[in-house]
This record gives structure tokens, sequence and C-alpha cells, in this order.
């Protein structure tokens, strides 16, 4: 073996086993907790999820509060929090019904891309737009309108700041939207939303000539004008009414 080979190959060693020190070895995916619960209580509990939330991530949280539907409840909603190997139940959530109405119901049979997926597409988002970051508060929900399950990843700094966040389904990894945060001197902060600042398209240029005049401007249309009636020599007009009032007959 080369001795350029070599170093390269201790370096990526060094590299990797690093960034497996840094992230936390209690941390959990959403697919453990998903499956978790599901032994827990049964397949039917957790099928329709309002949210799946967990913070401080490293890259996974150790911690994860679900909001699932419960039909046995009053209020059809209840409350369920993993962490380690524990599952609490909180019971019925009186955080929606009925002044806070769900957004939507997200199928967990659809959730393709969890948590970890979510964190590496997150990664690769950051890494384009130069942004670090310390760690990841995650939510799932369900997209307007629909089932589909949404991630919203928020990357944070050591102060809790938020620096940007990252919005893509969990079916099929398609990226919604990104925005981020670029803070500079004096509370300076510059705005990245990719809504507002993505590639314009233009209409296809290859059928154009580029010898041709362009057309000049056409002028609208004239119409002709409403004939007016013939004056009624009987009738006082207006003018004349605002004057002197009309006698009845």
């Amino acid at each position: 073996m080369r001795l350029t080979t070599l170093l390269i190959t201790i370096i990526l060693s060094i590299v990797t086993t690093s960034m497996a020190q840094e992230d936390d070895p209690l941390g959990l995916s959403s697919s453990t907790v998903l499956k978790r619960i599901y032994s827990q209580y049964g397949q039917y509990f957790a099928d329709k999820i309002v949210e799946l939330r967990g913070v401080k991530g490293q890259s996974q949280p150790r911690e994860w509060k679900i909001v699932v539907h419960d039909e046995r409840s009053q209020r059809r909603l209840r409350t369920v929090i993993v962490s380690g190997d524990r599952i609490r139940d909180e019971g019925e959530t009186l955080d929606y019904y009925p002044d806070n109405l769900p957004i939507g119901f997200a199928s967990s049979a659809k959730i393709k891309i969890d948590s970890v997926k979510a964190f590496n597409i997150l990664i690769g988002e950051a890494r384009a737009a130069r942004i670090g970051f310390n760690y990841v508060d995650y939510k799932l929900r369900s997209l307007e309108f629909g089932d589909e399950p949404v991630w919203v990843l928020s990357a944070m700094s050591t102060k809790g700041i938020l620096l940007g966040q990252v919005i893509l389904s969990a079916f099929d990894a398609n990226v919604f939207r990104t925005v981020w945060y670029y803070r500079g001197s004096k509370g300076y902060v510059k705005i990245v939303d990719s809504a507002l600042d993505g590639l314009k398209k233009t209409e296809p240029l290859e059928d154009i000539d580029p010898n041709t005049e362009p057309e000049p401007l056409k002028q609208p249309q004239r119409r002709n004008p409403i004939p007016k009636p013939p004056l009624n020599p009987l009738d006082p007009g207006t003018e004349e009414a605002e004057i002197r009032p009309v006698q009845p007959n």
C-alpha cells in the first residue's frame, strides 16, 4: 500500500470515529420510537399522527413527544412520550380541539424517511448553504389538506439560536423549502428563503430567431361613442333639475 493511500485511510478513519463519538449514543430515531409505540399499544394507535417532536438531537433526540389519534379518548387525541426504554402515557391532550384544530393527520404508513435519513438531508442542505450548527429540533406533521408526513428540521446553535430550517417530505424526501439566517455584526440578519430566492424559470429561447425584429405594440381599437338621445325641450335636464325642482303633474 502506498504511503499516500495509507495516510488517506488513517485520516478518514479518524474523521469517521470522531463523528461517531459526537453522535449521542442515547439518541432515538423516529422509526425506533414508532416501533416501541406499536409494540406497546398496537399498530392502530399511531396510525394517524398529529405531531411527532424531538428536541436537541445530536444527531437524534433522547426524547420524543408524539400526539396521535385515539378514538377511545373524549378529545380523540392522546400524547405519549418515549425516552430511552420508557414509554409514558400523558393521557388526553387539550392543546387542540376545540380551539386549535389539528392541521391534519399524517399516515404512519407513509413515513419512508425517518429522522436519521432526514438528518442526512439536512447535512447536505446545510453544507450547500455553508451553515454550521450544534443540534437539531425535529417536528413531523402532515402536509396541509392531506396525510403525507412532512419533516420540519430546525438547525440550532449552541446558544439555542435558530440558524435555519429545512422542510421536506417524509414520504419521498422531496425538499419543499429551505430558510437560512446569516447573522452578522450589530444584529444584522440576512434571510435566504428558497420560496423567495429560488431560481426563476424563464421561457425557452430555442425557437426565437435573434434576427427577427419585434412587432410594434398594437394600439387598442377605438370604440364608436354611444349616440346620445336628442334633447327633449320639455325635459328640464339634470342641471336645471338641480336648480329648480320638477313640479309634479
